[in-house]
């Protein structure tokens, strides 16, 4: 693909492990894109483009800050032509950020205050800021946080039960995968969902669920870090905070140790001891394997209740990100154990990948909507440049 002839938006996504990246025109048709998965965890970087190009990157010993440089340089400026903005995922903002924003030398140090709140994003995302500014010096950057979406919740929602006090420090449920969940939200209409009480379900590496009315975030899983709600790929979710403690105590005080417990050897990876890929349990015939995904679909139902208590009911789901989009036993089991909400599966559509996974008679609704927080990064580049 030759460089577009009109000036360019990038999106950037640095994950926990994969770098996401888009370029859109400005009326947001998407130009390029492409995704870099395995990176860390003793793997060698490998980068798959919406042209079909594959590329590995170095060796085993590669982190985001070396594939950026060269996934922009050689990969993304190529096709880009000029680019007007680039955005940028950024996992936490705080009580500072709530809407996106430019950045200069300030709000990239509050950014990186920030770190230990989710550690095993907010360095990936600065890497991100750091190597695009690098690349493209002068053109404007702009940070677009994903907690920012959640801002709606009640505040009774948003303090835990300590002493307020806590509360007012910063130690409040923040919740996550707000770019997600912004899309999502921008989907209703389009499904019949406006004025809508909707449940949806972000389910990936990282998962979360998000209850929604007409749109507006209004109960999350997930609360100060990343860590809490559904269990993850590598992460355990809710846990006893007596739990903590204990493991702690059993770590002898090494609260390094247990941190990274929780964020690189537990949730599916932990349990099943095999992957935290649903789609290599899905294809083991172990039984931690099994074990592992019965329990991921018993907790996502658990905060399903829970998320359709905190909205009253519940009209529709909607399932979103890598497990939500392509694993269609996980919403059959699913859905099926929610027949008493209402939700009517119709297998063949579920199988088929179809957008609508319930019957027509159903009396609540589930659906399928692609995650792309790409997208929503890219129109709020286009935004704050107007």
């Amino acid at each position: 693909m030759n460089g577009s002839p009109h000036a360019s938006l990038l999106a950037l996504n640095c994950g926990s492990s994969s770098i996401k990246f888009a370029l859109f025109t400005p009326e947001f048709e998407r130009i390029f894109s492409g995704l870099v998965e395995a990176i860390g965890h003793g793997q060698t970087p490998r980068l798959k483009t919406s042209t079909g190009e594959t590329k590995e990157f170095g060796g085993t010993g590669q982190g985001h800050a070396d594939v950026l440089p060269p996934l922009i340089s050689d990969i993304i400026l190529p096709r880009a032509g000029a680019i007007s903005g680039v955005g940028h995922r950024i996992v936490h903002g705080g009580e500072r950020f709530k809407a996106p924003v430019r950045i200069g030398p300030d709000i990239r140090a509050g950014i990186a205050e920030l770190t230990p709140l989710a550690p095993g994003h907010q360095p990936h995302n600065l890497a991100g800021i750091d190597a695009a500014m690098q690349a493209l010096p002068g053109v404007p950057q702009i940070a677009c946080f994903d907690t920012a979406f959640h801002a709606s919740l009640p505040a009774v929602r948003r303090e835990m039960a300590l002493p307020r006090r806590y509360a007012r420090d910063g130690l409040l449920r923040y919740g996550f995968h707000g770019l997600s969940y912004e899309h999502v939200a921008a989907s209703l209409a389009g499904l019949e969902l406006s004025g809508k009480r909707v449940i949806a379900c972000h389910l990936g590496n990282g998962c979360s669920i998000c209850g929604m009315l007409d749109g507006t975030s209004l109960w999350t899983s997930m609360g100060f870090t990343p860590l809490d709600g559904l269990m993850m790929g590598q992460r355990p979710g809710r846990l006893d905070p007596g739990a903590v403690l204990w493991l702690i105590e059993q770590h002898g005080g090494d609260t390094g140790a247990v941190s990274k417990l929780f964020y690189h050897q537990s949730g599916m990876s932990g349990v099943s001891g095999l992957s935290g890929d649903m789609r290599t349990l899905l294809a083991s015939d172990l039984p931690d394997s099994a074990f592992a995904v019965e329990m991921f679909v018993d907790r996502l139902v658990q905060e399903i209740g829970a998320a359709a208590a905190g909205l009253g009911g519940v009209d529709a789901i909607v399932f979103s990100g890598g497990i939500g989009e392509n694993a269609a036993p996980i919403r059959a089991m699913t859905l099926q154990r929610l027949e008493w909400l209402g939700f009517d599966l119709d297998s063949a559509a579920n199988a088929a990948g179809e957008k609508r996974l319930t019957t027509p008679d159903s009396q609540r609704q589930a659906f399928v909507v692609e995650a792309d927080e790409e997208r929503i990064i890219a129109q709020a580049v286009a935004s704050l440049l107007a």
